[in-house]
């Protein structure tokens, strides 16, 4: 319900700007969605941070499996916030982001200074696969309001996949900077996880187990093995 509303309320809030120009009306919404984030993150028992393309759905995918096995849930929702904790409280209120907007609220853009306190897992991955996904997912699945948001190149453009990799706020450039400051920032971070993705594709159990240890919440190796295999290619296309 919380959601529901939220979104009316950001609706409501851009359709009273509809007069202003279209860059304070995006630096509008941007800030509205990073005040959303700001209250999730200040409510949450962990966070999981990435960037766009680097695997986040398969391990949100595992982790649910993971909880609803591990809790006895019906339920067959992926985790998302507080709807499996709201179950059983047993389940972390994860707040899952790609760190997009939370510095256009509270104006922290040089530091992750707001995560300092958190418990923090942040999947990275090679930025060359990102960038190359990224480009796929902006041709034929992002929304052409998101790509004006985040500043992508337009909706329809006729660029290259090089072009695209290349682009200043698309591409390598943004994805290095990105994982660049998290790096810098790692020892300020209280409790902090580094995931990299391709660990995850190597030995995906010993991921797995890692990180719901890291979460507070260890399973046995039942529970992770069912959880990994849930979450295979093969089965998540079938779901």
């Amino acid at each position: 319900m919380y959601n529901l509303w939220k979104q009316i309320y950001r609706q409501l809030a851009l359709a009273a700007a509809f007069h202003l120009p279209e860059a304070d009306r995006i630096a509008l919404e941007r800030r509205l969605r990073g005040k959303e984030e700001a209250r999730k993150l200040s409510f949450c028992d962990g966070v999981i941070v990435s960037y766009g393309k680097s695997g986040r759905t398969w391990l949100r995918v595992m982790l649910s499996r993971f909880y609803q096995r591990k809790y006895q849930l019906t339920t067959q929702q992926l985790l998302g916030f507080d709807n499996l904790h709201a179950k059983n409280p047993g389940v972390p209120k994860i707040f899952f982001t790609h760190d997009n907007y939370l510095k256009d609220y509270t104006g922290h853009t040089t530091t992750k200074e707001d995560y300092y306190h958190q418990r923090v897992l942040l999947l990275a991955r090679d930025p060359r696969d990102i960038a190359v996904s990224q480009f796929f997912q902006w041709k034929f699945r992002m929304r052409p309001h998101k790509k004006k948001l985040n500043l992508y190149p337009p909706h329809e453009s006729d660029i290259s996949l090089f072009d695209f990799v290349m682009h200043e706020t698309a591409g390598l450039p943004k994805i290095i900077d990105f994982l660049n400051l998290w790096a810098s920032e790692m020892p300020q971070i209280e409790r902090f996880l580094l995931v990299r993705y391709e660990d995850m594709r190597s030995d995906t159990a010993a991921e797995l187990r890692r990180i719901t240890e890291f979460l507070g919440t260890p399973g046995s190796d039942e529970l992770i093995n069912d959880a990994v295999e849930f979450a295979t290619i093969d089965n998540m296309r079938k779901l």
